[in-house]
């Protein structure tokens, strides 16, 4: 291990953190920014302050006890309640904040909850578990809300049949002990928010905007760090902060982690504004806030456009140098210009090219690689969960005949028509792809049981089989759908795939769903 070791220059502005909870590696970047030095080489003396059930991150920051702060869907909350906080960059790009209810209480849905005992905290914490009440028409009032006690024994003894808990903790300390459970998560049922937010206030970015985003550059500079060096960051826990948790339960902490921030998929702090924007109309929806009219200027800019008075000044003074001097600047404001359409054009040209790697062109679907890279992470996620998941294989009957008599634009049509059915019909949390040629793949998570399969494959067939409208031509179009349940058929998703395949296979031999294509004039 080779950490730096913190020495600061007398010149470090002294600023402090609020983390939303104990020392552990949820927060790991922080501990690398500091010990990696990044924070010193920014000018910057950094301070971590630990949360706990009586100190949270927004009010600490927005009573001036820290002046940046860690946070969950809380702070979207607080925003549009009127609040001054913007959010500098999202940490985890899906919240680990999950139900976790006993396996023996015969939990299976929101539904099972009513007149039950569950743990939670208030809405503005928990907003993610309300959220999904109301999605789910499961009124509060039916629910034994007791606030929760932060201590998952109390799941573990009985006192409660559900309890607020985070993917990447409790679940290992039930596993530990024996106890069988299901998890209810927000993102089965419509509520995909961010968490861990990196947050400021609107007077820190106005007062100190170079401090802003030096910091933001290196936290986000530590995180790129401790997800490439896990065990470094759990020999720091464990030495330095001196972390109760055990290594094997930092690793599987760490471990759960990667899953939910994504590192190579997605840029380390990306904020997509389509889903703060999602996240604040279900708020709404939820009757937490009346409206989303202070979402703007909610997510932090680290490079703001130029002030457009100092713009005007500039040109003022430049109109009075001589002409010669004029026209060289002309010549270098135009160069300047060609240089950054350039950058913009291979900024763009990159941005396809990520795009290509992971998005089939033809149907917007996930591609085959794409596929994989989800799959392989939801089934350890359906693992650490004791949850199942199914596989289904998708073939389409006849499809070389519609190629052969209408040509490959009608076959064309016939893939996008499938991909923009099989998007409508699977959940947010669930995958879609075309795998390549006339096969497709859809991961289906959280399944309860076989008949939610079938339920799920017949409807998916009703839907391809509807007549296409192409050129004037009703094209019609089969499906024969193979399916793999995990761990029931395969413990990974290659031989998932394959059963599901060779299922598939068995289905077409047997004639099951067989159908002709045909076309009529219209």
């Amino acid at each position: 291990m080779a950490f730096l070791l913190p020495s600061f220059c007398v010149c470090a502005e002294k600023i402090h953190l609020q983390l939303r909870w104990h020392h552990q590696f949820q927060f790991a970047g922080y501990y690398a920014a500091l010990e990696q030095g990044y924070y010193r080489q920014a000018g910057l003396d950094v301070i971590l302050h630990e949360g706990s059930p009586e100190k949270f991150s927004v009010s600490e920051v927005l009573q001036g006890h820290a002046q940046y702060g860690v946070a969950n869907s809380e702070l979207l909350l607080d925003r549009l309640r009127g609040a001054p906080l913007v959010a500098l960059a999202a940490i985890f790009q899906h919240s680990p904040s999950v139900l976790l209810a006993r396996k023996d209480a015969g939990i299976l849905s929101p539904d099972d909850l009513i007149g039950k005992d569950v743990m939670l905290m208030d809405k503005a914490v928990d907003a993610d578990f309300f959220a999904m009440l109301h999605n789910e028409g499961v009124s509060l009032a039916k629910i034994h809300v007791i606030p929760s006690s932060f201590n998952i024994q109390d799941l573990v003894d009985g006192k409660v049949v559900a309890f607020n808990s985070y993917l990447s903790n409790e679940p290992y300390y039930l596993k530990q002990h024996g106890v069988e459970y299901t998890v209810l998560n927000p993102r089965n049922y419509g509520v995909d928010f961010y968490s861990d937010i990196l947050f400021t206030t609107e007077d820190e970015i106005k007062q100190h905007p170079d401090r802003v985003k030096a910091f933001r550059s290196a936290t986000l500079e530590g995180w790129r760090y401790a997800m490439n060096h896990p065990q470094e960051i759990i020999d720091l826990l464990i030495g330095k902060y001196q972390v109760k948790k055990s290594r094997s339960h930092l690793e599987f902490e760490a471990e759960a982690m990667r899953s939910l921030i994504l590192p190579e998929l997605i840029e380390i702090g990306h904020i997509n504004p389509g889903r703060l924007r999602h996240m604040a109309e279900t708020f709404v929806k939820a009757g937490m806030i009346d409206n989303d009219r202070l979402l703007e200027g909610f997510v932090y800019d680290p490079d703001p456009a130029v002030d457009q008075k100092k713009l005007r000044q500039y040109v003022q003074i430049s109109g009075g140098i001589a002409l010669l001097t004029s026209i060289l600047a002309m010549i270098l404001y135009m160069a300047n210009r060609s240089i950054k359409r350039e950058s913009l054009l291979r900024m763009a040209a990159e941005a396809e090219i990520k795009k290509l790697a992971y998005r089939d062109t033809l149907t917007g679907l996930d591609n085959r690689l794409s596929f994989f890279i989800l799959a392989n992470q939801m089934v350890k996620l359906a693992h650490r969960e004791n949850n199942k998941i199914a596989v289904l294989f998708i073939d389409l009957n006849d499809f070389k005949i519609i190629n052969d008599q209408f040509g490959h634009k009608a076959g064309d049509e016939v893939l996008i028509y499938v991909g923009l059915t099989l998007r409508k019909l699977v959940r947010q949390s669930d995958i879609a792809a075309r795998l390549g040629g006339d096969e497709f793949a859809i991961l289906l998570s959280n399944i309860i049981n076989r008949e939610d399969i079938i339920c799920s494959l017949r409807q998916i067939q009703q839907e391809i089989s509807r007549p296409i409208i192409y050129q004037e031509q009703e094209l019609r179009i089969s499906a024969c759908i193979g399916m793999a349940v995990y761990p029931d058929d395969g413990l990974d998703i290659d031989a998932l795939l394959e059963i599901a395949d060779s299922h598939m296979y068995q289905v077409k031999a047997e004639n099951k769903y067989s159908s002709h294509t045909h076309t009529e004039t219209i």
